[in-house]
């Protein structure tokens, strides 16, 4: 009976405390995998002058999507009724794991800096039948933004030649420029204010639409570069008279098709299309304009002038002798990087997001183009090396928050003897400062702290000693990690060789 009672007793403490042990792998390190879900609509059967090709759009971009792994919605020929809801039940379905499209081919237009897509039903005989007969896209925009989904896509191949725009009074042509709510990538099929023809195309479908079905299922491509080889193809078919255009606020990483992206990006890179998009940009006011071009050809010919515009037009980063303050990390902060590996795979990127901020420690987002996960971890700001859960793509990054701990302790405070295990053998590191040099990654040119670690092991792998460096660059003005390169041996033998490289970030 005692025994009874003991069993029982432990089961219960058990029971109590399975929270704790929970809330413990959370603060750890977790992996979720995302739920996909698109809404295609293609309007074409109107009233007064239809249209040839959006149906024929929605359906490969439909099917496109299906592929990649998401639950498609379609809507064809919608009147108003249909397209409200449509939007409404898919709106419905968001939520904070969620990655989002909403494509949409058919007539739109501007009033008053407002985006309307246009049902088929729709009798626009002067400007105020707009905003009562139109759809306005801030409804869709708004319920992703409340619904907190970590990633939207946006796609409107609408800005078509467009007979409503001349019956509305004072309307302006093409679409209006929109900012991108919080995790969203707005993509236009051309500028915003400007028009692209209905039946410029192949098979049926628009030049965009063709396009972007072409590269959609290019693995490990991250969403932004996808955009950036539509454009160039686009800009190239119609002789540079349609220039597609995005805007993007993503806070993290995407790809349609998660893998390994083995093409570099240099190897579909055309003038013309980079030419087109900073013709576009150049004469703007707003410097999330230069950050598209930036992400989109961050070592391109008008990179210099582009990051030029941005510091004119925002608020100065920190100097290279910030105070404690400006180094800590804080919650918002974005970090984006290129991960090379000579043995693993071609490039891929991962993108850190700040999600709160302790004293000793920070927690961290992941998002990654390798995979359709989104992964927590906690990262101590002490020496040491950080792997991401359920990750093994790439080495661990070594402390990326040291130069915040090292003020807080003085810079002269020793890193220590880090350990990291090569091909299954842990290794001490001894680490050395070196003197601060100036380095130049795709996100700018920086002054930066370097941090050599080199260690040789005491055991071997099949008769060969491991000997791995570990070199990280700091920046101040960068609060992390502009660039970490390892590279390993066993013997003569090249074990790693990875690089990691900084193309953009946002601090707060």
């Amino acid at each position: 009976m005692r025994g009874r009672v003991v069993v029982g007793w432990w089961l219960a403490l058990c029971w109590l405390l399975l929270p704790l042990c929970v809330a413990a792998q959370t603060v750890r390190g977790a992996s979720l995998t995302e739920d996909r879900v698109a809404l295609v609509i293609g309007n074409a059967a109107y009233k007064h002058d239809p249209l040839d090709n959006p149906v024929n759009d929605a359906r490969l971009i439909g099917s496109r999507l299906e592929q990649a792994g998401f639950k498609v919605t379609r809507g064809e020929n919608l009147d108003r009724n249909g397209m409200a809801t449509a939007l409404s039940n898919f709106g419905a379905t968001l939520n904070d794991n969620t990655v989002a499209v909403l494509y949409y081919a058919g007539h739109a237009l501007q009033l008053r800096d407002q985006n309307y897509m246009i049902p088929i039903d729709a009798e626009i005989r002067s400007e105020d039948d707009v905003g009562m007969q139109g759809v306005d896209l801030t409804f869709i925009l708004g319920r992703m933004s409340r619904a907190k989904s970590r990633v939207n896509v946006v796609i409107l191949d609408a800005c078509r030649d467009n007979p409503f725009a001349k019956r509305a009074s004072g309307n302006s042509q093409g679409l209006a420029q929109m900012d991108a709510p919080i995790g969203t990538l707005l993509a236009y099929a051309t500028a915003p204010g400007k028009q692209a023809p209905d039946g410029i195309g192949q098979r049926g479908n628009s030049i965009y639409t063709a396009e972007l079905a072409r590269h959609l299922l290019t693995p490990g491509l991250p969403v932004e570069l996808m955009f950036k080889r539509v454009r160039e193809a686009v800009v190239r078919e119609s002789r540079q008279l349609q220039v597609p255009w995005e805007h993007s606020s993503l806070l993290g990483e995407f790809a349609f098709v998660p893998g390994l992206n083995e093409s570099k990006e240099s190897a579909e890179a055309d003038g013309g299309g980079e030419l087109a998009l900073w013709n576009s940009v150049q004469g703007s006011t707003r410097a999330d304009d230069f950050r598209a071009y930036l992400r989109q050809y961050p070592r391109g010919r008008f990179a210099e002038p582009a990051r030029a515009r941005i510091a004119a037009l925002s608020v100065a980063a920190p100097s290279a002798t910030a105070s404690a303050g400006e180094l800590m990390p804080r919650v918002g902060d974005t970090w984006r990087y290129r991960v090379t590996d000579q043995f693993r795979f071609g490039d891929l990127f991962v993108t850190a997001r700040i999600d709160a901020v302790a004293p000793d420690s920070v927690a961290e987002t992941w998002t990654t183009t390798v995979d359709a996960k989104v992964r927590t971890t906690r990262v101590s700001l002490k020496p040491g090396f950080n792997p991401l859960p359920d990750w093994g793509a790439a080495p661990p990054e070594f402390a990326p928050y040291l130069q915040a701990a090292d003020l807080q302790g003085g810079l002269a405070a020793a890193v220590g003897t880090p350990r990291r295990a090569v091909d299954a053998v842990s290794i001490p590191l001894k680490a050395q400062w070196q003197a601060d040099e100036d380095i130049v990654v795709a996100a700018g040119r920086f002054r930066a702290r370097k941090l050599v670690l080199q260690g040789r092991s005491n055991g071997t792998r099949a008769g060969a000693p491991i000997t791995t460096e570990h070199r990280v660059w700091y920046a101040p003005d960068v609060r992390r990690i502009v660039r970490y390169e390892v590279l390993s041996h066993a013997g003569r033998s090249l074990r790693e060789a990875t690089v990691f490289e900084l193309t953009e970030y946002k601090l707060q």
